[in-house]
């Protein structure tokens, strides 16, 4: 399995729009891994998960074509992680030429966001453009090939989850944005499940405040998960940990300050571009 991270920020991106703060300039001034936009990640180059505002932005910086991917699973319906007018680009007449219908799998309070901001929506399900999927917490369903369970998140959206997704040849990965420590619901699914993760993916929107263990995580929590993980035994031999989901309120910290204090924890910090194989 291979995950590439295409957008590695909270809500504001880094640097925020309208911030002079020390994050944000330095951001400006150095460029480079300390420059983050909206969170979203692709998995071996066919499963999208989340579609910020910055999709459009990542296809063209990273030379996807979206036409080519027909599948994207959303965490949760804050708009950094589901921006619905884009997917108005479904419409025949702006999309011509592409073979295959765009599936959107999430929560029903995803749907919803998507049936009230998308233009045109039911014209472009008749066309085939879009096809919604609704899912839920702990019912597995089936995507690219990959066999993916909804979990509980702690997060203030409505039916907010994160995702466990396993390959066929055994393969499975923990993706935990936006969220706080997980709920007893979703830790217990993963020790009766049996899982055993090669990649966790931590939300780090606290970056290194001391504080934080509901509804974002930083770095001390993600060091608490990841025990409380082994704990249940899902952590498999080799498993990569990384730390993702930052903001410029975290701490002070930028690429450059977070990168050697996870390093020294054994995370792996993202940024904009990284590529991982597991």
């Amino acid at each position: 399995m291979k995950l590439k991270y295409l957008g590695t920020a909270a809500a504001e991106a880094v640097p925020a729009p309208f911030c002079r703060c020390g994050v944000c300039e330095r951001a400006r001034e150095k460029g480079g891994r300390n420059v983050r936009t909206r969170s979203q990640a692709l998995l071996d180059g066919r499963l999208l998960i989340d579609f910020p505002a910055d999709t459009y932005l990542h296809a063209l910086r990273e030379g996807l074509r979206l036409y080519d991917i027909s599948s994207c699973i959303i965490t949760h319906c804050h708009s950094d992680h589901l921006y619905p007018g884009d997917l108005w680009c479904l419409i025949s007449y702006a999309a011509h030429g592409k073979e295959r219908p765009f599936n959107l799998y999430g929560t029903g309070a995803v749907l919803e966001m998507v049936k009230a901001q998308c233009e045109d929506l039911e014209q472009i399900i008749k066309e085939g453009g879009l096809c919604l999927h609704e899912i839920r917490p702990f019912e597995p369903f089936e995507a690219e090939g990959y066999r993916i369970t909804a979990l509980k998140a702690d997060h203030g959206a409505p039916e907010s989850v994160v995702y466990a997704l396993e390959d066929p040849e055994g393969k499975a990965m923990l993706y935990a944005h936006d969220t706080g420590l997980l709920p007893g619901e979703s830790l217990e699914y993963i020790k009766k499940s049996g899982i055993k993760f090669s990649l966790v993916s931590y939300d780090c929107t606290n970056g290194l405040l001391e504080h934080g263990e509901r509804n974002h995580m930083g770095l001390n929590a993600d060091i608490k998960l990841r025990d409380m993980l082994r704990e249940l035994g899902a952590i498999g031999e080799g498993c990569v940990h990384v730390v993702n989901h930052f903001s410029h309120n975290g701490g002070g910290a930028g690429y450059d300050e977070m990168e050697p204090a996870a390093r020294e924890r054994d995370f792996l910090t993202s940024y904009d571009g990284l590529e991982v194989e597991f």
